[in-house]
């Protein structure tokens, strides 16, 4: 029995570690990297499209294992192919291959994840399912797997599948002991969804505000991370076993709505680093275990269509709508934490909980957000409101301009020029003074929001000619964030447009001239290193390392014919989209000497 214990807590960590790490992370970053301009230019449409057909395909795979029965022999073959499709993800370089690898990776993880809430219970007792999901939570946030470009963490994801399928212990059978049953099926629905909605809301507006990354799980604080995972999933896993089960869901939403609250707030933040792990890791070895363990059930048909049914809504469903309604968001709103909250505390007044205990759970959160000092925003008015007030008060109107000339070179440079009469709508009209930098028209569509709080803080350390000021500044009091966000308005819908633009340019000369080594110390060494590891000073701030142009992986430019050409635009206009800034006033012939530099760094063995 000890053995099967430890090879079901082994399966469980390879499953939901393949899940965190491959399908919910890596890919998506593979999916951004080899959607390129030329490839396929409507990039955004090509990720949801994937990560669409891999949650129809979860939930078919969930209610085809719930329909024809679990075995242990299907689990394995959807274990390995899940393997090969980590292991080719990083060639998908097109949205047909993208789509192959998120329908396998789908169906793989629908099989695996419905058939181990049946399987599991045969194998072990619930303390070892705990073992198993904080483990899986603790590998991912180990810093060497956490840290890796997308395509090792990929290979990673694609070796934890074939741990997975060793580790499969023989189909065992259900134990006959009486099944637990805090909760109707329906209040575990509305429970388990409200809490997946509230923490992949609050996971992707985190990972993508650099500042709130940082200062959560940042490079510095992930063994920690690691190890409060697997401490509190193995103490769910014990309290599942002899405490309370109905207070473990209403606790892992008090410590999440409590995290969701501080990690606005710099002072509070710290605390957020600590909670958040540790409610996500005692909701997650709860879902992990509800529908085996806790559905009031022991044959294994209808444990397996509970879970195909809670892996639908609360997993795949739940998943998707937080990250939809938080993609465009810099903090998740108080009434994302009240909806989520308003479910668990309905559902547990209606399961006949003693009310003092929800009172008391409702009063903390509550007194967590009145009392934190915070700074109140002027009623209805947003960031880029704000940020365009910043704009006029720091006087960027004196240097900057917001106007590409038709016809131009101004088009070739900044991006396509806008109707004069929005420009001239304004108020103030924001045409700028002169141009001694930049022309910001759409510099929304040209920078990444990482990049900018860089460049306003070091301008120097991206153009050592700069005659631009710090604006470090800004970023004690919000006002940087505010600025960015105006900025990253502006232009941003011309994406589409400039990467179209971007696949058509030819540089007016093919002669490159002789600066290449020093254009690259002044002009890409910051972020891509002295040498092109990918380990410049300011790599540290963007939101994920930057390319290693000495040994790879060369995602955006794999050798293939025309690839100088293909160089030549990244250098020129950057990646559109990532943080991978162009070069927009570098001549022909500087752009092509930095790109012959560039390629002469690789490695040809």
């Amino acid at each position: 029995m000890r053995t099967a214990a430890l090879r079901a807590a082994g399966v469980t960590a390879a499953v939901y570690g393949y899940f965190l790490l491959f399908a919910q992370f890596a890919f998506v970053e593979l999916m951004r990297a080899g959607f390129s301009p030329g490839v396929f230019s409507a990039r955004d449409v090509a990720e949801k499209s994937a990560l669409g057909v891999m949650a129809l395909a979860g939930v078919g795979m969930g209610f085809f294992v719930a329909w024809k029965g679990v075995s242990v022999g299907r689990v394995r073959v959807a274990l390995l192919l899940a393997a090969g499709a980590a292991g080719v993800a990083p060639y998908a370089g097109s949205q047909p291959a993208a789509l192959g690898v998120a329908i396998v990776t789908g169906a793989a993880l629908g099989v695996s994840t419905v058939s181990l809430a049946a399987l599991v219970p045969g194998w072990c007792g619930v303390a070892w399912l705990g073992l198993g999901t904080g483990l899986g939570y603790a590998w991912c946030n180990v810093p060497f797997v956490f840290a890796s470009t997308p395509a090792h963490q990929a290979w990673i994801s694609a070796g934890l599948a074939v741990f997975g399928a060793i580790c499969l212990p023989p189909q065992g059978t259900v134990a006959a002991e009486e099944r637990h049953r805090p909760f109707p099926f329906w209040g575990v629905l509305i429970l388990f969804t409200a809490l997946v909605w509230l923490d992949s809301a609050a996971f992707f507006v985190i990972q993508h505000v650099e500042e709130l990354k940082k200062g959560t799980w940042g490079d510095s604080l992930l063994w920690r991370n690691s190890a409060i995972h697997l401490l509190a999933a193995v103490l769910a896993g014990l309290w599942l076993k002899k405490g309370p089960l109905r207070l473990l869901p209403g606790l892992a939403w008090v410590m999440l709505a409590i995290a969701v609250l501080a990690v606005g707030q710099v002072d509070a933040r710290p605390i957020a680093g600590w909670l958040y792990p540790a409610a996500v890791s005692l909701y997650s070895t709860a879902l992990v275990a509800w529908p085996g363990f806790f559905s009031g059930v022991q044959d294994q048909r209808t444990i397996t269509w509970r879970a195909a049914w809670l892996y639908a809504i609360a997993g795949w469903f739940g998943s998707a709508n937080g990250i939809g309604m938080a993609e465009s968001l810099q903090r998740v709103p108080v009434e994302f934490i009240l909806a989520s909250g308003t479910a668990v505390i309905l559902v547990m007044l209606l399961s006949d909980l003693k009310r003092w205990r929800i009172l008391l759970a409702v009063a903390v959160v509550m007194g967590v957000y009145f009392l934190t000092p915070r700074k109140e925003l002027p009623p209805g008015e947003t960031a880029i409101e704000r940020g365009r007030q910043v704009y006029l008060s720091e006087g960027c109107i004196h240097c900057h301009s917001q106007y590409v000339r038709p016809g131009s070179a101004d088009e070739e440079r900044w991006g396509p020029a806008h109707e004069a009469r929005d420009t001239l709508s304004a108020h103030p009209v924001l045409i700028g003074n002169r141009r001694q930098g930049p022309d910001l028209s759409n510099i929304g569509a040209r920078r990444s929001t990482a990049w900018l709080k860089l460049h306003f803080i070091d301008p120097r350390a991206f153009s050592p000619a700069s005659t631009m000021p710090s604006y470090e500044y800004l970023f004690d009091t919000g006002k940087g964030e505010d600025l960015i966000a105006y900025l990253k308005h502006l232009g941003e819908e011309q994406t589409l447009a400039l990467q179209e633009k971007i696949a058509t340019w030819q540089p007016s000369t093919e002669e490159s001239s002789a600066e290449g080594k020093a254009l690259f110390a002044s002009q890409c060494a910051v972020c891509h290193g002295p040498e092109g590891h990918g380990d410049g000073p300011q790599g540290w701030g963007l939101a994920k390392s930057p390319a290693n142009l000495k040994n790879g992986p060369f995602l955006w430019s794999a050798p293939s014919p025309g690839h100088r050409l293909k160089v030549a635009r990244i250098v020129k206009f950057g990646i559109p989209g990532t943080d991978m800034p162009g070069h927009e006033t570098l001549k022909d012939a500087q752009i092509l000497a930095l790109t012959d530099y560039i390629l002469s760094l690789r490695k040809t063995h």
